[in-house]
């Protein structure tokens, strides 16, 4: 077969990649193929400028011999490749400029830049003289790789499209990455079924089973899941390497239970179910645990939710599993057992903090009111202050005044009307507590204010007393339970001292810190510091675990600093994102001020890595290898990392790779991790022997 070389007109991006693959040919398991002569008359052996290949036989490089020997088998059909490789090395069969064995060995190298200079000065002093067509085909074919990697690395999804249809033979099998990143422009593009097309091409002619469900997992990301379910019917069953797509058909019944998970209307087949019971029981990863979590949280069976949230925490399911653990005992109206639990949990993430503070209303607004350690009452106040969280000082309010602190009930109810003034049962527990105190005037003011928008508090005016069903008209943010209302002393009695802190004095920020820096337990924003205090409060955040809204203290110091205090902020701000695994925002940060050479490394490096497992956990093999090899650019490959890779390649079936790399592993002293990557490798390579 004999690849088209012309390029194709950008009317093929209207057209679609079918029409690419159209002209490019379904053989595509073929490298790029320069412009050739004809097929010789009657069979004959045709020429052949076999010096690439003789090139990398003698270097060794099995895989490009085989690259070479299948393009050059697309370029001549009638060609044979010699029996016996070493006859490559030992002779040619056409006398060698040497100047070609350089610049073969420079293209290895990648020095592409050199090749080109050395072909020109060649070519002043020789006119005459041209290089290889197969040279000058490959440093085309490379150079429009990079091109059109670059572009797609930089987000520019129509320079992609463009490069790739100017340059037909990068769209084969032997580019599977460059196939996978013109899918994802046209993703970008907003023509899914553009990457619909180039999937589908890659399936239905390319064999590499890892790079065949590497495929199937990037359109996981990409289409609609009916779209991924049509791919599926490409999966090869027979043959020598034959695929298995279970992981991807696991996955769409995962993601139909998650979102049956978040939505009680919707029922999960048993089949689903069953599914990601199996994947639960089949792994120590959180992630089907929490799905399956949910799921039962959502369709009333809080108790084996609750069992599921526990498994969760153990799997370091982190602040979802605490999330729903907390709900889940809160289902159950073990409230107490659930304060205490979220109460540890409060500073993790926002969810955490609202599943705290509904947590704790609910536990403040039962019916009785229940006998509460003051310690416990003395720990929820700080969290529903720094909120100005309006139904928990409701709750506080009525607490108080059920357990006669009617002063006290008098000052949460005010504060609650403070965060937000059209709060009509906050209004009415006020009108009872002054009137409670016999504060004339605060009552009268009260009724004033609220007469005609609240029925209860305009009969409280008139010295009608309100029915326990009109008492009872009290709400909170998920599901407070309303309070009763008495003129005699609840049966439940707590000690004044519970209650006796106003709301008002526990926004004091408290200097405690050893560093002289201001704690900011309590502090809500940096705006207002000057540069160096900005900087400080972030620095004080980040020690707090408190990364997000360190940024904010980190962006004040940047907008107002200068200098010194400008690149330590960026700094900081490039590491409160790292902390929260926001890779990109991490990047832009670190580009905000200049670091010098120490951080810009060591930024550089934890940005790769994150890019890197975070490629690896969404299955994205091949840029898990490219953010590795990048970063070990700039410092040397860790242990850890290095495992990454191994599995990385073996995820993509090149099980030489991965050896190599699971050996070096176990040098060094890992020798468990790396044996069992190495003997997932003798089982991989000894079954497709098989």
């Amino acid at each position: 077969m004999r690849l088209a070389s012309s390029a194709i007109s950008i009317a093929v991006l209207v057209l679609g990649f079918a029409a690419i693959a159209q002209q490019v040919g379904p053989g595509a398991n073929q490298p790029p193929a320069a412009p050739s002569s004809a097929t010789p008359p009657n069979g004959q052996q045709p020429q052949v400028d076999e010096s690439a290949l003789r090139y990398f036989a003698s270097q060794g490089d099995t895989r490009r011999v085989n690259a070479e020997i299948a393009r050059l088998r697309a370029l001549y059909p009638n060609w044979t490749p010699p029996s016996d490789l070493s006859q490559l090395s030992s002779g040619p069969t056409v006398p060698v400029d040497p100047l070609i064995d350089r610049l073969w060995n420079l293209y290895k190298e990648d020095r592409i830049a050199e090749v080109r200079a050395a072909i020109a000065e060649r070519q002043t002093s020789d006119p005459n003289w041209k290089p290889p067509a197969e040279l000058t085909t490959a440093l085309e074919s490379t150079e429009a790789r990079r091109r059109l990697v670059n572009a797609s690395d930089s987000g520019q999804w129509r320079t992609v499209l463009s490069v790739a249809t100017d340059n037909p033979n990068l769209l084969t099998c032997v580019n599977v990455d460059v196939l996978w990143r013109v899918a994802e422009a046209f993703a970008k593009t907003e023509q899914t079924n553009r990457t619909r097309d180039v999937y589908t091409y890659l399936l239905t002619n390319c064999a590499n089973p890892g790079e065949r469900l590497a495929t199937l997992q990037k359109a996981l990301s990409l289409l609609p899941e009916n779209q991924v379910t049509d791919l599926l019917q490409f999966e090869r069953k027979t043959g020598d390497e034959p695929d298995n797509f279970d992981s991807i058909r696991e996955e769409l019944a995962r993601r139909r239970v998650e979102r049956a998970s978040n939505d009680s209307t919707m029922t999960a087949s048993a089949e689903d179910l069953a599914v990601v019971e199996r994947l639960m029981r089949n792994s120590n990863d959180a992630g089907p645990v929490l799905v399956l979590g949910w799921y039962n949280f959502h369709h009333g069976n809080p108790a084996r939710a609750l069992e599921l949230f526990k498994t969760a925490l153990d799997r370091n399911g982190g602040n979802k599993a605490a999330e729903g653990y907390a709900m889940s005992l809160r289902a159950l109206e073990r409230l107490q057992e659930a304060e205490t639990f979220a109460y540890d949990w409060r500073d993790k993430a926002p969810e955490n903090t609202k599943v705290y503070l509904d947590i704790a209303t609910a536990l403040l607004s039962q019916d009785p009111p229940p006998r509460l350690e003051s310690r416990i009452v003395a720990r929820i106040v700080p969290v529903v202050t720094s909120q100005r969280f309006a139904d928990g000082a409701q709750a506080l309010g009525w607490y108080s005044y059920n357990t006669s602190q009617f002063a006290t009930s008098r000052d949460w109810f005010r504060q609650a009307l403070a965060w937000k003034a059209d709060d009509e049962p906050s209004a009415y527990g006020l009108a009872l507590s002054t009137q409670r105190l016999n504060d004339r005037a605060g009552f009268n003011a009260i009724v004033t204010q609220w007469r005609n928008r609240s029925e209860r508090i305009a009969d409280l005016a008139a010295g009608t007393t309100p029915t326990r069903g009109a008492q009872q008209r009290v709400t909170s943010a998920q599901t407070m339970r309303s309070v009763p209302v008495s003129n005699e002393p609840s049966r439940v009695v707590v000690e004044q001292r519970d209650m006796q802190i106003a709301p008002a004095m526990r926004t004091t920020t408290v200097e405690t810190r050893t560093s002289g820096r201001r704690s900011c337990i309590m502090t809500r924003s940096a705006e207002g510091l000057a540069p160096d205090a900005a900087l400080n409060l972030g620095w004080c955040l980040m020690e707090a675990n408190r990364p997000l809204e360190a940024v904010g203290a980190f962006d004040q110091a940047i907008r107002l600093g200068s200098g010194r205090t400008r690149e330590e902020a960026a700094y900081g701000k490039s590491l409160a994102y790292l902390r929260k695994n926001m890779t990109s925002e991490a990047a832009v940060a670190a580009a905000q001020t200049p670091q010098n050479g120490q951080r810009r490394v060591e930024l550089g490096a934890s940005i790769l890595a994150q890019r890197a497992l975070a490629a690896y956990r969404d299955g994205r093999y091949v840029e898990t290898l490219l953010a590795l090899s990048e970063r070990s650019r700039i410092v040397p490959e860790q242990n850890d990392l290095m495992l990454i890779r191994g599995w990385s390649y073996y995820k993509l079936g090149r099980y030489n790779d991965a050896e190599k790399v699971f050996r070096a592993v176990q040098r060094t002293g890992y020798s468990d991790e790396a044996s069992v990557g190495l003997n997932a490798v003798l089982e991989a390579t000894t079954s497709v022997r098989q």
